[in-house]
């Protein structure tokens, strides 16, 4: 017999006596089963009966008690009381006890007990009252008892009667049970020679899995010891079971030194013990956790030595056999927090630079267009005196260069529309060799100062009338003139123009040629980028910002076209550009002067300005065309004087003391005065697209630019004012016109000094309102640039920031400073 053999044979010999245990633990257990039934049922029948027998003597003793009283007045009546209790104790038994439910769903018993039960709570007011009426009463009480005998006897014996048959009902089932409990016992020994041999089979299974298991715990220990995140294993108390390589270098402790200790100790701040603590109360109590299995959150973890680090932590549960376990997944994260913090600062740096850019070209449009628009204003007011053909002509190019200088503005502005998207072309119709001319004229004296021949013509056979931007075509060539005149000494400039390509669009090229200090090969590549300029020496000498080439760039992309540069250094350059136009016929001139003969006189207006020179000007425009005019200093006096009659237009500037051209026109829109529908036109240097959306959501009803033109003014009348209903009846009134007993420009030169000479006066007192100082000072130092003295105009400025940070000290500095820039400076006189 060999020893596998042997084994076999004990094996089977050890599953014969296990079979034969189990069949006496089954017989063993059958008998337990059937004695504990039968000694169940036995006492719950008895427990029954008896309480079912007991009602009905109780019920009698109760009757006895009441018939005693009644024969013996001398008997006491708590008898009466104390059966009467008794019985009722019986009767909530039977009525609310859980041995008796399936009894009182048999209406049978129920309808009976419901009656007794009523008729027993009926008498409890007489059984709980005084005792003189309970015994006056003892002869009805003797009457209910004797009605309530039948009902107590119906009780009892349909009780025992159901309980009977609910006894046989029990036996059988008892019976039935035990036989199913034999047949199940079989099966049981049946399944049981199946599991024994099906054991044999799962044990040479269990072996091949636990080898396999082995295998899996190797390569599971592989992955924990060479993971990049620490994995950090406690029990439910938060003991420290495993720590990873990763874990050790992260935390710097070593697993023999951590292991039994509380996580909390070990890596867990200071800050957050109490909530970790916290926690693990919450867990070990009811189970609760509000981390772990929620994926990656972020907090705070602490090395050996104290330091505090972010990290992503991760907890999920796990079970060693029937010890629960906790499993932490932590990732130091320091580096990429360090590296977001990064990002966002230079993303706020980047906002706070758009923004101030945006507030800067706010800025820059009202205190440019301000003196610009004192300049244009008195050059407009000056065509209409009498000039000899030089001043004239004087006149003209002063026009034109101011004009030019305005778009120059504009173009700056450009740069941000073109970066937001919001910029659109405004294409008309332009005569490109008048167009050619004004960039000559107005160019001719800067290049004559230089040396420089400046000269202009067409290529070929000429396209003179197109559609196209003339504004933008405008601005390209004079930065492109202007280059080329700052880098060509004693030489030469010239503007060509050709139709390289017929039809509808057509496609002309420009070309700018100079014979100048030419471009390095090497800076060719980056010359239309902003900010760029070329280094040698003519270029030094002159200086720039290298925006000018960046923005021709933008503007010939919008136009659709492509520009490009050929240069030899130390020879000259040719700047070319290539752009698609709509060639046109000559438009018919009109008949008319234009808008401004369209325009209605004798309408009432008002104009609310609180510069004084803006505020001259523009009177004088008005005037001139044959309106009425009222003034206004600020928003509050606009308020105050429309609120008393009615105006046919409203010129409303936006920047004022007081209250500014916004919140005037919201006062004067939702007021029930006679101007609530007027137009209101906002009159402003600021043209900022955004800043126009702001003026109309305010309930402005058109926009008119500083420095006031009298095309743009005559238009905006006839827009709003003719062929209408006039809003103000004149009854024949004639328009009210200036007696001029001096020229305009030398009464706005009196007024301006007597302005500032005041402003000097009250600033040496150096009052408390610096609000007030701020104001004044800024509304002099816009007259000041159009008067030709800039230094008065900074030093006023200066004022108006010192007294807007509220500065004393600094303030006194700059008041002094601007009195000694006002002594110093020269005669004021309006620059042209």
């Amino acid at each position: 017999m060999t020893l596998a053999t042997g084994f076999r044979r004990t094996g089977r010999a050890v599953l014969t006596v296990l079979a034969l245990l189990c069949l006496l633990a089954i017989a063993v257990l059958v008998r337990e089963v059937v004695k504990e039934l039968k000694f169940l049922s036995s006492a719950s029948s008895d427990n029954v009966h008896w309480t079912l027998s007991q009602a009905e003597v109780e019920f009698l003793e109760f009757r006895n008690a009441v018939n005693w009283a009644r024969t013996a007045p001398e008997t006491p009546l708590s008898s009466v009381i104390v059966e009467f209790d008794v019985f009722y104790s019986r009767t909530s038994t039977l009525a609310n006890g859980s041995l008796y439910s399936s009894l009182r769903e048999d209406p049978a018993f129920d309808a009976p007990l419901t009656e007794v039960r009523d008729r027993l709570n009926a008498m409890i007011p007489l059984i709980d009252g005084p005792r003189d009426e309970l015994r006056a009463n003892l002869d009805d009480l003797a009457a209910q008892a004797d009605e309530m005998r039948v009902l107590v006897r119906k009780i009892a014996t349909t009780g025992l009667q159901h309980f009977a048959l609910e006894s046989d009902e029990l036996r059988t089932s008892v019976a039935v049970t035990l036989l199913r409990l034999a047949v199940l016992t079989g099966l049981l020994l049946l399944a049981l020679a199946a599991l024994l041999m099906h054991a044999r089979r799962t044990a040479q299974q269990t072996e091949k899995r636990g080898k396999e298991l082995a295998i899996a715990y190797a390569r599971l220990n592989t992955i924990l010891n060479t993971s990049l995140d620490a994995v950090v294993v406690t029990d439910t108390t938060g003991r420290i079971q495993n720590f990873n390589p990763a874990a050790e270098r992260i935390f710097d402790c070593r697993l023999k030194d951590v292991r039994g200790k509380r996580v909390g100790d070990i890596i867990v701040p200071e800050h957050l013990r109490d909530a970790h603590e916290a926690g693990m109360a919450r867990f070990a109590a009811d189970g609760e956790h509000r981390v772990i299995g929620q994926g990656r959150v972020k907090l705070e973890a602490m090395r050996s030595n104290g330091e505090t680090f972010p990290v992503e932590l991760a907890i999920e549960t796990a079970h060693a056999g029937d010890e629960q376990l906790m499993v932490a997944f932590l990732r130091d994260i320091s580096h990429r927090l360090a590296a977001e913090n990064e990002l966002v600062q230079a993303r706020d740096k980047a906002l706070a630079g758009e923004q101030a850019k945006a507030e800067f070209l706010a800025m820059m449009t009202h205190e440019i267009r301000t003196p610009l628009n004192g300049i244009l204003g008195n050059l407009s007011l000056m065509e209409d005196t009498k000039l000899s053909s030089d001043q004239s002509r004087y006149m003209r190019n002063m026009k034109i260069s101011g004009e030019l200088l305005m778009r120059h503005v504009d173009a700056v502005l450009d740069v941000a529309r073109f970066e937001s998207g919001a910029d659109k072309a405004q294409e008309d119709v332009t005569h490109l060799g008048h167009l050619f001319q004004d960039i000559v004229d107005s160019q001719t004296s800067a290049a004559h100062a230089h040396g420089n021949a400046l000269q202009w013509g067409w290529v070929g056979t000429p396209e003179e009338w197109v559609e196209v931007d003339s504004s933008r075509l405008q601005q390209i060539l004079l930065n492109l003139v202007g280059n080329a005149i700052k880098f060509t000494r004693e030489g030469r400039i010239s503007i060509e123009a050709e139709v390289i390509e017929q039809g509808e669009p057509a496609k002309i090229e420009i070309r700018v040629s100079d014979t100048g200090s030419g471009i390095a090969e090497g800076d060719l590549a980056r010359i239309f980028e902003d900010f760029q300029t070329v280094s040698h020496q003519v270029s030094d000498s002159v200086g720039g910002t290298g925006l000018g080439l960046g923005i021709v760039r933008r503007f010939v992309q919008a136009m659709d076209g492509v520009i490009g540069v050929e240069s030899t250094l130390g020879e000259g350059s040719t700047f070319w550009l290539r752009i698609p136009v709509l060639p046109v016929e000559r438009p018919v001139e009109d008949s008319g002067a234009g808008p401004e003969s369209e325009a209605p006189s004798d309408l009432e207006i008002l104009l609310v300005e609180d510069n004084d020179i803006n505020m001259q000007l523009a009177y004088e425009v008005l005037v001139g065309m044959g309106h009425h005019v009222t003034e206004a200093r600020n928003g509050q006096e606009a308020v105050d004087i429309t609120a008393k009659r009615p105006f046919d237009l409203i010129l409303m500037d936006i920047r004022m003391p007081v209250m500014d051209g916004l919140t005037a026109t919201k006062m004067i829109r939702e007021g029930d005065g006679p101007n609530w529908n007027a137009p209101i036109v906002a009159f402003s240097a600021n043209v900022l697209p955004e800043a126009k959306d702001r003026f109309a959501a305010a309930g402005m009803s058109d926009f008119l630019g500083k420095p006031l033109q009298r095309t743009e003014l005559a238009q905006i009348i006839v827009r709003f004012c003719a062929g209408r209903d006039r809003r103000v009846k004149l009854d024949g009134a004639t328009p009210l016109l200036v007696e001029q007993k001096e020229s305009p420009m030398e009464k706005l030169r009196n007024r301006y000094m007597s302005e500032t000479s005041s402003l000097f006066e009250w600033l040496a007192g150096l009052p408390e309102d610096t609000h007030a100082i701020a104001d004044r000072a800024h509304q002099i130092a816009g007259s000041a640039a159009a008067f030709g003295q800039p230094g008065v105009r900074e030093a006023l400025l200066l004022v108006e920031q010192a007294a807007e940070a509220g500065d004393r000290e600094d303030l006194v500095v700059a008041i002094s400073e601007a009195q000694a820039a006002w002594k110093a400076a020269p005669e004021p006189s309006l620059v042209g």
